[in-house]
C-alpha cells in the first residue's frame, strides 16, 4: 500500500515538474564582444529557450553613468550580430515545435496520468478522453478563426511581435495561419528571397500537417496497445516523458546544427558552416559564446529522475504481485 501511494506521488510531482518547466527557461545562450563592455553588457548579449519560443535574457542594468527603463531586447540584438554571417533570426528556427509544445506537453501527462491507472480497461478509456481534448483543443487552436489566442501567452508574443499587427488584428487569426505568416517575416528579415522563401513556407505547411498525423496515430497506437495488455506499449506510457530532457537536447542541437549549416550568401560576411556551441564556451569570429542549461532544464531531469523511481516502484510491485 505504502508503495503504490509513493509510486502515484511521485508521478503526481513528475507531472508538476513538466508543467513548471514548459513556463520555465530552459537553455540559456549568450554572446560578449569587445563592442559589448560588461559595464553596460554584464551578462553580454543573452537569450532563454523555452520550449514554446526564444525570450530575452537581459535585464534592466542601471550603472551610476547611465539609466535604463527597460531591458535590451537582446533576441533583436542577437538576429542583428548573426546576420552579417548570413545566419536566419532565431525565430525561424523550430516552428512546428515551439507551435505545438502545448499540446506535445499534454500528450506526455496523459501517457504519465495513464501510467497510474491499474487495468488496461481503464487506461484506454483514460487515453481516449485525454487524448480527445487534446485533438480537439489542437483543431481548434490551429483551424478555426481566432483560434492563435488558445496559444501559450509567450508564444502569442513572439507571434504578434514577428507580425507587428495590432492585438485585434492578431486575434482573428488561427493557428496555423500566425505560425506561417510569423515563419514566412522572420525568414525574410533581412534576407529578401521571396520566391525561396515561399517555398519554405509551404514544405512547413505540408510538415506541420504530417506531425499533426503522426501525433494522432500515435495516439490511436497507445490505446489500441494497452487494450491488447501489450507490455511495450505500457512501459512507454513512462519511457517517453522520462526521455524528455534528452528529446530538448537533441532537438536544440539539431536545430544549432541547422542555423550554422545554412547561412545565407548575402550575409556581409563570407565564413564556413560552422556546428555553434551546444554545451559549454565557444568562439565564432570576435564574439565568446555560452550556451548552458537553465533551471528549467534542471526542472526536466529531476522530473525525469522521479519518473525513473516511479517505473522501478511498479516493476517491483508487479514482480510481487506475480511472487504472490
Amino acid at each position: 500500500m505504502r508503495k503504490a501511494i509513493l509510486f502515484r506521488l511521485l508521478i503526481i510531482i513528475a507531472i508538476s515538474l513538466i508543467v513548471i518547466s514548459y513556463f520555465s527557461p530552459i537553455w540559456w545562450v549568450s554572446l560578449k564582444a569587445p563592442n559589448y563592455p560588461p559595464e553596460a553588457f554584464p551578462d553580454g548579449v543573452r537569450i532563454h529557450f523555452h520550449v514554446n519560443g526564444v525570450f530575452n535574457g537581459c535585464q534592466v542594468y542601471n550603472p551610476p553613468e547611465m539609466l535604463e527603463e527597460e531591458p535590451l531586447d537582446c533576441v533583436h540584438e542577437m538576429d542583428t550580430i548573426n546576420h552579417y554571417i548570413g545566419m536566419y533570426p532565431i525565430a525561424s528556427g523550430g516552428p512546428i515545435e515551439r507551435a505545438l509544445s502545448n499540446f506535445l506537453f499534454a500528450f506526455l501527462i496523459v501517457l504519465l496520468t495513464a501510467f497510474m491507472v491499474s487495468k488496461p480497461s481503464w487506461q484506454a478509456t483514460w487515453l481516449g478522453i485525454g487524448f480527445s481534448v487534446i485533438v480537439i483543443w489542437m483543431t481548434i487552436t490551429l483551424f478555426t478563426p481566432g483560434g492563435v489566442t488558445w496559444m501559450s501567452k509567450g508564444y502569442q508574443q513572439i507571434l504578434q511581435s514577428n507580425l507587428e499587427l495590432e492585438r485585434e488584428e492578431f486575434q482573428k487569426l488561427n493557428g496555423l495561419e500566425a505560425m506561417l505568416a510569423s515563419y514566412r517575416n522572420s525568414s525574410g528579415q533581412y534576407f529578401r528571397e521571396p520566391i525561396e522563401i515561399e517555398k519554405r513556407v509551404n514544405i512547413l505547411a505540408t510538415a506541420t500537417y504530417v506531425i499533426i498525423g503522426i501525433l494522432i496515430t500515435s495516439m490511436l497506437l497507445f490505446i489500441i496497445g494497452v487494450l491488447w495488455k501489450n507490455n511495450w506499449f505500457y512501459w512507454l506510457l513512462i519511457i517517453i516523458p522520462i526521455l524528455l530532457p534528452v528529446f530538448f537536447v537533441l532537438e536544440y542541437a539539431g536545430w544549432l546544427w541547422w542555423f550554422g549549416h545554412h547561412l545565407n550568401e548575402m550575409g556581409a560576411f563570407t565564413i564556413k558552416p560552422f556546428m555553434p556551441t551546444v554545451f559549454g564556451d565557444g568562439k565564432v569570429a570576435q564574439f565568446s559564446t555560452y550556451s548552458y542549461p537553465h533551471y528549467g532544464f534542471g526542472l526536466m531531469v529531476l522530473s525525469s529522475v522521479m519518473l525513473i523511481f516511479a517505473a522501478l516502484l511498479r516493476r517491483q510491485q508487479g514482480l510481487e504481485n506475480k511472487g504472490g
